[in-house]
């Protein structure tokens, strides 16, 4: 219906009226009146006697009728039958093995209902359900004496064992759960103080070496030797600079990206375009360079690749650090020098990058879960388990794959898909 104004040339829809009841409406309005008051000791007294006088009335015109006498008949016939029923099946002389056999069969049936039935109320209505025909059968005398009505209680108890040990199970599920969630806040607030803290301090200690550094450069003096590596190799000014202000920098990454890693919060856009042999040369590398070991890495081939650069070079410096504290320790030597090499390359839309070191092999019986595990270390390992949980992360991350290859020498195999540019 439309009604057009013609003083002013507007046309108005009015909407028909709708005749009919909402079952809501008395809701809503109910809600809206007693909302925000408060209730009194009085009022709750009063709603309390009310509902008792109703029950009670209930009760007493039920009690008036043939019901409740007819339900009491009921069970009474029951009971007498189940009665007459056990004391003819004690005093009947029946064959020991078939009634055996029977009680067997029926108990491995209520037993395997609650090994295989994964939902615990569907383990008490089966074996409710098994119980019940045993009974009845047994009653009405549909099958023979050889199955016993002893088997009942059997059932009923091999059930509630069942429901106890879920009941326990869940609570100790829940115990858990809470445990490991208290544990996760109570780490995240750790971590976030943390970097409240530190990244101020990284900041402040990254401005003056900045500052030094670009002093010396307009001197022309990043090019003296300060020290000689363990390698042989001369280490500069210029070198010993750069490598103070890529770790404090990795610093900062990591305080900024260990909580989201380890909570799943990783977003796409953090991945970014490197140059994968850049990388090992620039940040990985360097930060190695007084070890007692050789660091090789043939990843040219590799090219560029997007990744989530922070737990790359946390996952490779974890693995090298691995090979320094488990695969080369104090004493040990080799006659053709320690070594860990990376070496990567392209296989179709996947990027595998091996790792080994001729260290140490492992133990016997290790496997790549038992690197991976959050906090599993070796009984005389001096570190915390945590850098094997860094590339088990780094690895999810990516949806790549990581295993052992061989012991000796120590080889590790990464795959990753290679990810497209956006």
């Amino acid at each position: 219906m439309y009604r057009r104004l013609a003083h002013c040339g507007i046309t108005v829809r009015r909407k028909p009226l709708r005749v009919g009841f909402d079952p809501h409406v008395p809701t809503v309005a109910l809600d809206r009146h007693f909302a925000g008051r408060p209730v009194s000791r009085r009022q709750v007294l009063a709603i309390n006697v009310a509902s008792g006088l109703l029950i009670a009335v209930s009760v007493f015109l039920l009690g008036r009728t043939e019901f409740l006498d007819r339900g009491v008949d009921f069970c009474v016939v029951i009971f007498l039958k189940l009665k007459l029923l056990m004391i003819h099946q004690r005093f009947t002389t029946t064959s020991c093995l078939p009634t055996l056999i029977s009680l067997l069969a029926v108990v491995s049936l209520a037993a395997t209902a609650c090994s295989y039935i994964k939902s615990i109320r569907a383990t008490v209505l089966a074996n409710l359900g098994i119980a019940g025909a045993v009974a009845a059968l047994n009653i009405l005398g549909l099958i023979p004496l050889s199955v016993p009505f002893s088997a009942v209680p059997v059932i009923l108890l091999i059930t509630l064992g069942a429901a106890l040990d879920d009941a326990l199970r869940q609570r100790a599920m829940r115990r858990h759960s809470k445990n490991i969630s208290e544990r996760q806040q109570a780490g995240s607030v750790i971590v976030r103080h943390i970097n409240h803290c530190l990244n101020p301090t990284i900041r402040a200690a990254l401005s003056p070496i900045l500052a030094v550094k670009a002093v010396l450069q307009q001197r022309d003096m990043l090019d003296n030797v300060i020290a000689r590596r363990r390698d042989g190799n001369d280490e500069r000014v210029g070198d010993a600079l750069e490598t103070a202000v890529v770790s404090l920098r990795q610093i900062g990454d990591v305080l900024e990206t260990t909580e989201d890693l380890f909570a799943g919060r990783i977003e796409e856009q953090e991945f970014v375009e490197v140059d994968l042999a850049g990388l090992f040369e620039r940040e990985i590398i360097p930060g190695f360079g007084n070890t007692r070991f050789t660091i090789r890495a043939d990843v040219g081939s590799v090219g560029t690749i997007r990744l989530h650069r922070p737990s790359f070079v946390q996952a490779m410096k974890n693995l090298i650090r691995n090979a320094e504290v488990h695969g080369f320790p104090s004493g040990f030597s080799r006659e053709d020098g320690l070594l860990v090499t990376f070496s990567g390359r392209c296989i179709g839309r996947e990027i595998v990058i091996d790792y080994t070191n001729n260290g140490l092999p492992f133990p016997k019986g290790f496997r790549t879960t038992d690197f991976l595990a959050f906090g599993r270390k070796g009984r005389n390992s001096p570190g915390k388990g945590l850098g094997g949980a860094w590339v088990a992360k780094f690895i999810e991350l990516h949806n790549g794959t990581f295993r052992k290859v061989g012991n000796d020498p120590v080889h590790f195999r990464i795959t990753l898909p290679r990810r497209l540019s956006r």
